[in-house]
C-alpha cells in the first residue's frame, strides 16, 4: 500500500482515542429539551476498521464486551450491549461495515458520550512461513484503563421518541499499534472515530447476512430478516433492500456465481434462502410507532442495495498486481486470506447484457467506477466465486470489486511538533521518510479547516475532547495528502499522556 505504516507504526508511546459524534436526522441536536424528554428510541451500532498494514498483521482480533451510552443525570448509563463478547477481525472491515447491536428503548434524551469497552486484543503477526499456517506469531497488549474508552461528542445527538440513530465506531487499527523494542513488543493506545450515520454522512458499505422473508416486486424490494443483533429486543433484526438501476445480483447456487436479473431474485422461490447485501444504508429513517414494533418482522434498517449474492462468495483482499483490462486483472493476495498461492490471482470481469448488471467496481467513498481504475499498486478487496481450471491457475470471477483509490495519495504520519505557524508547523516525524522523501524536519501545512483533537490518557482510562492548541513539544498524529506543494492534512490529534 502507498500509505506508510512503518512510519506511523513506530510512534504511539502516543496513541489515542479520537471521537467525532455528529448530528442526525431527527436527532440533530436541534430538538428542544421538551421535546426530547419522553418516550424511548432506538441505537443501533456498526463496526469498522481504518486501513492497517497487511504486510505486518495477519488479523487484529478486537473484543467487545460492552457498548454504553452516557446520558443525563437522571437516565445515566445506557447499555446498548452486554453480554457473551463479541470478537471482530478489523482487518477484514476495512471497506465496509457490519452491525454490533441494536437496542430498543433508549430514553429519549441527549447523548454526548459513548464509553466502549474491549476485554482483548490480539495481534496475528503476517505469516513469514505460508508452509506452516498454525505457526504466526501472536501478542495481546495490555489494554489502557482496563480496556475502557471514552468518547466524547463534539455535537450531542438526540434520541427522540419512535426515533432512530445509527452509530459508526471506526477503529483505527493501524495507528492505535506501537511497535517497541526492535518488534519484540506491542503497544495499543485506541483511536476511534464515532460518527452519527445520517445523509450527509459518506458511511461506508455495509454487509449484511440474512434470510429473505418477504417480496415486494412492484417496489423492487425484499426484506431479509436475522440481519442485524437486535438487543433485549423481540424483532428478528429485518432489514428492507432496495434494488435501483445500479444493483447487481449474482447467483452461486444454480447458476456458478454469474450474474443475474434482479426480476429472477425477487421471485416467490427465493423466500426462506440465505441472503448476502452489500450497499448503503437509506435516509430519511422512518419513526418507528407502537405498531412497528409490535411486529417481530418490522425492518429495523434500509438498505439500498449494490449486490446481492445468493450462495458462497469468497472475499479476498490484497493489492492490484497488474492493471485491468476490459476483462480483468491480477491481485497479489494479502497473507491470511482465503487463498494462498504464491503466483498473482487472476480476477475475471463478469459482463453485463441487457437488464443485467456484472461486476461491480467501486471505490472505498462509494463511487462507481471502470476498469481504467483498477490500477498497480492500489489496495483492492475482491467477493467472487473461485473458478478451477485444470491444468491452469484459478480464476476468481468477481462480483464486486471495491479499490482504495485514496491509497497512493495519502500517508499517516506521527511525530514531535519543532515549530509552530499561522497556517503550518514543522514536524520531527517518527518514520525516516515521508511522501517517499528522506527527512527529520517536516513541513506541514494546515487546512483551513483543520480538525484538532485533544487526548488525554490517564491510568483509569482515556477521553477525547475536542478542539485544542497545537505547541511545540506536542506528540501528534495526523492523516495527510502529499502534494506537489508538500505534505498537508485537515486533522491532528494532540496526545497528553498522563500515566504514571
Amino acid at each position: 500500500m502507498a500509505i506508510s505504516f512503518c512510519g506511523f507504526i513506530r510512534w504511539l508511546s502516543a496513541l489515542t482515542l479520537l471521537a467525532t459524534l455528529v448530528s442526525c436526522g431527527g436527532g440533530s441536536g436541534s430538538e428542544s429539551s421538551d421535546e426530547i424528554s419522553q418516550g424511548t428510541g432506538t441505537v443501533g451500532l456498526f463496526l469498522t476498521d481504518m486501513p492497517a498494514d497487511p504486510a505486518l498483521f495477519e488479523s487484529i482480533n478486537a473484543s467487545v464486551q460492552k457498548v454504553e451510552l452516557m446520558g443525563s443525570d437522571e437516565n445515566g448509563r445506557v447499555t446498548l450491549y452486554s453480554g457473551a463478547v463479541k470478537t471482530f477481525d478489523l482487518l477484514r472491515l476495512r471497506n465496509e461495515s457490519i452491525p454490533l447491536t441494536f437496542k430498543d428503548g433508549v430514553p429519549a434524551d441527549r447523548y454526548c458520550k459513548i464509553r466502549l469497552t474491549l476485554s482483548d486484543l490480539e495481534l496475528v503477526m503476517a505469516d513469514d512461513t505460508p508452509g506452516d499456517p498454525n505457526d504466526n506469531e501472536t501478542h495481546h497488549p495490555k489494554l489502557p484503563g482496563n480496556g475502557k474508552l471514552d468518547l466524547v461528542a463534539r455535537d450531542c445527538f438526540d434520541v427522540v421518541d419512535g426515533g432512530m440513530v445509527t452509530l459508526q465506531v471506526d477503529i483505527d487499527a493501524g495507528k492505535s499499534i506501537h511497535v517497541v523494542g526492535n518488534n519484540k513488543a506491542y503497544h495499543f493506545r485506541p483511536v476511534i472515530f464515532v460518527e452519527v450515520i445520517n445523509k450527509a454522512f459518506d458511511s461506508k458499505l455495509v454487509r449484511l447476512d440474512g434470510e429473505i422473508a418477504s417480496i415486494d416486486t412492484v417496489a423492487q424490494t425484499l426484506t431479509i430478516c436475522d440481519a442485524i443483533p437486535a438487543e433485549g429486543m423481540d424483532n428478528l433484526g429485518c432489514v428492507k433492500v432496495h434494488f435501483g438501476a445500479d444493483a447487481a445480483f449474482f447467483d452461486n447456487l444454480e447458476y456458478a456465481g454469474a450474474p443475474r436479473s434482479i426480476d429472477e431474485l425477487l421471485s416467490a422461490e427465493k423466500l426462506g434462502l440465505e441472503l448476502t447485501v452489500v450497499g448503503w444504508l437509506k435516509f430519511p429513517a422512518r419513526q418507528h410507532s407502537d405498531a412497528d414494533r409490535a411486529s417481530r418482522e418490522y425492518p429495523l434498517i434500509e438498505l439500498e442495495a449494490l449486490v446481492a449474492e445468493l450462495g458462497e462468495f469468497l472475499q479476498v483482499e490484497g493489492s492490484v498486481a497488474v492493471d485491468a483490462d476490459s476483462t480483468g486483472f491480477a491481485m497479489q493476495v494479502s497473507s491470511g486470506g482465503p487463498i494462498i498461492t504464491a503466483d498473482n490471482l487472476s480476477i475475471m470481469f463478469q459482463q453485463g447484457s441487457a437488464g443485467v448488471n456484472g461486476s461491480r467496481i467501486i471505490s472505498r467513498s462509494g463511487d462507481l467506477l471502470d476498469t481504467n481504475d483498477v490500477t498497480e499498486p492500489l489496495p483492492v478487496q475482491v467477493d467472487g466465486t473461485l473458478q478451477l481450471i485444470q491444468g491452469s491457475d484459478p480464476l476468481l470471477m468477481a462480483a464486486l470489486v471495491i479499490i482504495d483509490k485514496d491509497a497512493a495519495h495519502t500517508e499517516q504520519v506521527t511525530g514531535i511538533i519543532l515549530s509552530v505557524a499561522v497556517d503550518g508547523l514543522t514536524l520531527n516525524p517518527d518514520a525516516p521518510s515521508v511522501c517517499g522523501i528522506a527527512t527529520d524536519s517536516l513541513s506541514v501545512v494546515l487546512s483551513d479547516s483543520l480538525d484538532i483533537w485533544t487526548v488525554t490518557i490517564t491510568n483509569s482510562g482515556s477521553e477525547i475532547q475536542p478542539d485544542g492548541t497545537l505547541a511545540t513539544g506536542q506528540t501528534v498524529g495526523m492523516t495527510g495528502n502529499c502534494k506537489s506543494g508538500g505534505y498537508q492534512t485537515d486533522n491532528i490529534v494532540i496526545v497528553d499522556d498522563q500515566r504514571v
